[in-house]
């Protein structure tokens, strides 16, 4: 096997959702890795920003057929908080 570098990870229950998540991922060293280069190589934070996601999300409505006349901000209970980021940081 060679020199290999071993981590352990345990998860709270309210990350649940990640733990289950990444049991269907075969390769989870290699999943987990490539997240991080990703996360990283951004500057510790995602490369992609959220008007950049809003406008290929808009341009794949528009390209259907499908585009809303306007777009709303959502609803305060399904806006991402600080701490949500905050967590997908310490996670990712």
């Amino acid at each position: 096997m060679g020199n290999r570098n071993r981590l352990s990870i345990s998860f709270k229950k309210e990350h649940q959702y990640i733990y289950d998540h990444l049991q269907g991922i075969t390769n989870k060293s290699d999943y987990i890795a490539r997240a991080l280069e990703v996360f990283i190589s951004g500057g510790g934070q995602s490369p992609v920003s959220k008007k950049e996601i809003k406008n290929m999300v808009l341009q794949i409505l528009q390209e259907q057929g499908n585009a809303p006349q306007t777009l709303s901000a959502p609803p305060p209970e399904h806006q991402i908080l600080e701490e949500d980021v905050e967590l997908l940081s310490q996670l990712f």
